[in-house]
């Protein structure tokens, strides 16, 4: 990718790029710059993987996930809507809704049975980083 795509210069395209790490050096790096959130289970089991979502003004279609385990993603630059669906056979009982994030939120969501989408504001670069548990 062009230097001026990656740094969003007027006319480029947006992109948004996601990474899944299982490096045990990297991901011990990693981990020095955040802490896996309090409220989670003290007995939580966490994969050896790890994924880092960032890019300008774009993000992730809708889709489900199909994971193991329930998914939580903390938000560490920039800011990032999120867009959330039923799967058809909730459709009459639950309902779309939409929440905004910024640095320091966590979201916590199974991503298994309900529809996301994720888009970031014109201007923004955001990174974003998920793991699970069980």
């Amino acid at each position: 990718m062009p230097k001026e795509r990656i740094m969003n210069a007027p006319g480029q395209k947006p992109w948004y790029i996601g990474w899944a790490n299982c490096h045990p050096d990297i991901k011990s790096k990693i981990r020095q710059y955040y802490s896996i959130p309090e409220f989670l289970p003290d007995d939580a089991e966490f994969p050896e993987t790890e994924n880092i979502f960032f890019g300008y003004e774009i993000g992730a279609v809708m889709h489900l996930e199909y994971i193991p385990r329930l998914m939580w993603q903390g938000q560490i630059k920039g800011s990032k809507n999120w867009s959330i669906a039923p799967v058809p056979e909730c459709e009459q009982v639950c309902h779309k809704f939409q929440f905004y994030v910024e640095p320091g939120d966590v979201v916590l969501l199974d991503t298994r049975v309900w529809y996301h989408a994720t888009s970031i504001p014109k201007g923004q670069f955001s990174v974003t980083l998920q793991s699970e548990y069980a």
